[in-house]
């Protein structure tokens, strides 16, 4: 096989390819770039989102601090209570952290200005 009979091949080929492109409607990509067709094919999906998510509500600030005054000691969240308790006994035994510049970091500045 000589090289012209080769080229003419790999043309006739690429027209074959390309004619199939055409009849199919694919695209014709014979380098292979990517072109980003993949989501130019798919649809918006903008109007099904506005329709799955309720419209925003315009809270006002004030009426929700009245109803918690309201409210009062009704509302309280169990977990916050309970993780309030485990840090008091902690530091009951010694063991909650340390008050604001008395840390590892602050206590090693310390020994540094010491010495």
């Amino acid at each position: 096989m000589s090289a012209k009979s080769a080229l003419t091949q790999a043309a006739g080929r690429l027209r074959v390819a390309e004619l199939s492109a055409k009849i199919f409607g694919n695209t014709f990509n014979p380098t292979g770039a990517r072109t980003g067709n993949y989501i130019l094919r798919q649809g918006f999906r903008g109007e099904l989102m506005m329709r799955y998510y309720p419209p925003a509500q315009d809270v006002n600030k004030t009426k929700v601090s009245k109803l918690g005054q309201q409210l009062g000691e009704r509302l309280y969240n169990p977990d916050e209570i309970d993780r309030l308790n485990v840090l008091e006994r902690r530091k009951a035994r010694g063991k909650g952290a340390p008050k604001k510049g008395q840390g590892k970091r602050a206590l090693l500045a310390k020994k540094k200005k010491r010495q």
